[in-house]
């Protein structure tokens, strides 16, 4: 019996399956060869990039030292080429393209570093030329103009040098930036972390004065939004009264002083929300307890009146005191408004439109034709 003839669109389909898997085969073979260069290639590549480099054309030398190290077999030519390149980018202004090239260096190749202090201490630099508003040009091509810059890479420069040099000098001015960038960005428990080392591994710094005042600040933040045990306030109060202790002459003292006022009526608040949760809950003689510590320990508190009122009500031996003393100004609170929105009118002539001489929009009344508008 004769086999019937395949459909056309089989045989096709068959024909590119034979060609697919003699074309995997060939690329198979091709793997096995060698891919990279020679150290002569390399060599020939790198004094290329040094004639550029001392010709000043220093963008163009960092990348002939790119194909040098790419070409190379050997590590000292590999990491002679990176050294080159990190001068070049140097040279270039191009910060973050220089970072790169000696984190490069010092994972891949530090027994070549050579002086690895020394590139540590350059990438602390390049962190704190970001820090005070170094940024490097978005566009090679378009360097010259001013705005079109790349973005702060001062975080991710300073987290790596910090793993290499934990106790650099520099490391002190490094964590309390980084403090600031992650509290910009809610990274509360990762700032306090930062504050606290800084504190604890630097307490001779002249920084020790600024992250005192931050975790401060910043516990008595977390206090206000749930402080349960009181864990945040507790450590808040203890850093103001270190602060306290070592500043005694500083402009932040009253600041400080105001704080520690603001601590005892958040403390005095929370012992009162306890006294309220046991009385409800049918335990006069507890909540009685939390009442008479909110009138001892906090007597200049905002909960302290109201304490002691409620603790005269409910306990018959209790016998109210003096008046308490005042312990100084807490820290004024402003009662915030939204700026009420424009309506949006349309404009008749715009600045500069036709030649004109107006500074501002001027816009349309919407008057009636005829209609005087003086009165």
């Amino acid at each position: 019996m004769k086999k019937s003839p395949l459909p056309r669109g089989l045989k096709t389909l068959f024909a590119f399956r034979r060609t697919f898997r003699a074309g995997a085969l060939l690329l198979c073979c091709l793997s096995v060869l060698p891919l990279f260069g020679t150290d002569a290639d390399a060599e020939r590549i790198y004094m290329r990039g040094l004639e550029q480099y001392k010709a000043g054309q220093y963008r163009d030398a960092a990348s002939t030292f790119e194909d040098s190290l790419i070409e190379a077999d050997s590590g000292a030519i590999r990491a002679n080429s990176l050294l080159a390149q990190i001068g070049a980018w140097r040279m270039c202004g191009l910060r973050y393209k220089e970072f790169q090239a000696i984190e490069r260096l010092l994972s891949e190749y530090p027994e070549y570093a050579g002086n690895f202090i020394g590139m540590v201490e350059r990438e602390y630099e390049i962190a704190l030329d970001f820090c005070h508003g170094w940024r490097d040009p978005a566009y090679w091509s378009l360097r010259w103009i001013p705005w079109l810059t790349d973005g702060d890479k001062s975080q991710e420069i300073f987290e790596a040098a910090l793993k290499r040099a934990p106790f650099a000098k520099q490391s002190a001015w490094a964590r309390l930036h980084l403090a600031y960038l992650y509290q910009e960005q809610g990274m509360t428990s990762r700032a306090m972390e930062q504050l606290r080392l800084l504190l604890k591994q630097y307490p001779d710094s002249k920084l020790c004065r600024y992250a005192y005042l931050a975790l401060a600040d910043t516990l008595f933040e977390l206090a206000k939004r749930g402080d349960g045990d009181g864990r945040y306030v507790r450590e808040a109060t203890e850093v103001l009264h270190e602060f306290e202790r070592r500043y005694s002459d500083k402009d932040e003292r009253e600041w400080a002083n105001r704080k520690l006022i603001e601590a005892g009526d958040i403390q005095a608040q929370r012992l009162r929300e306890m006294a309220d949760f046991y009385r409800k809950n049918g335990k006069s003689d507890v909540s009685n307890r939390y009442l008479a510590r909110v009138v001892r320990e906090y007597p200049a508190s905002q909960s302290a009146v109201q304490a002691e009122a409620d603790l005269a009500k409910g306990d018959d031996t209790f016998v109210p005191g003096d008046f308490p003393k005042q312990e100084g100004r807490r820290v004024p609170q402003y009662e915030a408004h939204q700026i009420p929105a424009q309506e949006a009118r349309e404009v008749l002539i715009l600045p500069g439109a036709g030649g004109n001489h107006y500074l501002l929009p001027v816009p349309d009344l919407q008057l009636e034709q005829g209609k005087d508008v003086k009165k």
